[in-house]
């Protein structure tokens, strides 16, 4: 039976050491004849019967591995899958997996898998549909971490600390922080202020936005987020603070040429201030990733309030307020959680079962 083990001093293979890049000799020497496939840009080493394949760009030199848990149609994919036994750190490697998740470490943006790191080698999960198919084994070198200085709130701002202290709990009791969806991360800088505040010209994100993102951001995933705001029966993700310029010019990008523009019938004039499909000053923050967002109201109507959020339907043409201020959206948020109001986390709980 085919043996891995990483321990802190090092990584074999069937009792042979192995290091990154991997002479091509050493896991033969490992791991039996292997059949080689050359392709554009790299070559392929694969055991059929162990379920492992080698990648190395030049040919002599492999720079990852893959162990292969399910079976692949691409050509060089093994006939079987790896029966083998993985050991990481003394301990059987899929049972740490279940228990040890909080040990996982994301190797780029938007990987809900994550990663064992020991000894400058990482080992990867490969998930498909919440099961693990393969794992990829390379070497891992530690970025350093940027030192992070909080800045401090406005004194008027002070209210975003327990409002988010008071979020996070009620998140915490519904979806666990080891789920794939938990994108929590620490509060912006003044290096993040100073490269994402400006949007246009004389549109700036508001301070009450700005205060409450020194609190707590969230990380960029692709699918959703466990940071969401259920309105109207309809899901918003919390938008990391990075990427509310993004949002904010797809939002400009569907405004419409004078004369085109349809009829708005259904919007109080009194308090939104409109002449196209949205006004240039609501900042976006939340997002239902279909076209739909919740948006800081910067140029309020009259009898509107600055800072009134402001749900934007995309298909309906839509717009209604939903909260006269962002604590007030979120305290709202925090009292339907307690309320039992959870239906907008199904997907995210589902995920964890």
């Amino acid at each position: 039976m085919t043996k891995l083990e990483l321990s802190k001093t090092g990584f074999q293979i069937n009792g042979v050491t192995i290091e990154f890049p991997i002479d091509i000799t050493i896991l033969q020497q490992a791991l039996g004849d292997y059949r080689h496939s050359k392709k554009k840009y790299n070559h392929t080493y694969t055991w059929d019967d162990l379920g492992i394949i080698a990648f190395s760009k030049e040919g002599n030199k492999a720079e990852s591995l893959a162990v292969e848990l399910e079976r692949k149609e691409y050509d060089y994919c093994a006939k079987s899958n790896f029966s083998g036994e993985f050991i990481f750190d003394g301990q059987e490697l899929f049972e740490l997996y279940k228990s040890g998740k909080n040990k996982l470490v994301k190797l780029f943006k938007g990987d809900r898998s994550g990663a064992f790191i020991l000894n400058g080698i990482s080992v990867w999960f490969d998930k498909e549909d919440g099961k693990i198919t393969a794992l990829d084994i390379s070497s891992y070198e530690e970025k350093e971490k940027p030192v992070k200085t909080k800045e401090p709130l406005d004194p008027e701002f002070k209210i975003f600390e327990p409002l988010w202290q008071e979020w996070i709990s009620e998140i915490n009791k519904i979806v666990s922080t080891d789920n794939d969806y938990y994108n929590l991360t620490d509060g912006i800088t003044a290096e993040d202020i100073k490269k994402h505040t400006d949007l246009e010209d004389d549109i700036t994100i508001p301070p009450a936005l700005l205060n409450f993102y020194k609190v707590q951001n969230v990380d960029y995933d692709p699918v959703t987020s466990a940071f969401q705001f259920g309105v109207n029966n309809f899901s918003y993700d919390l938008i990391p603070f990075q990427d509310i310029k993004q949002e904010w010019e797809s939002i400009q990008d569907l405004q419409f040429d004078e004369g085109d523009l349809p009829e708005q019938e259904e919007i109080d004039f009194d308090k939104i201030q409109t002449d196209n499909y949205a006004n240039p000053k609501w900042i976006p923050f939340a997002t239902g990733r279909n076209g739909d967002y919740l948006l800081y109201d910067t140029d309020p109507a009259s009898k509107g309030t600055f800072g009134q959020i402001i749900e934007l339907q995309n298909e309906s043409w839509e717009r209604n307020i939903v909260a006269n201020s962002l604590e007030e959206l979120i305290q709202n948020e925090i009292n339907n959680l307690k309320n039992g109001k959870t239906e907008h986390f199904d997907f995210i709980i589902g995920k964890e079962n």
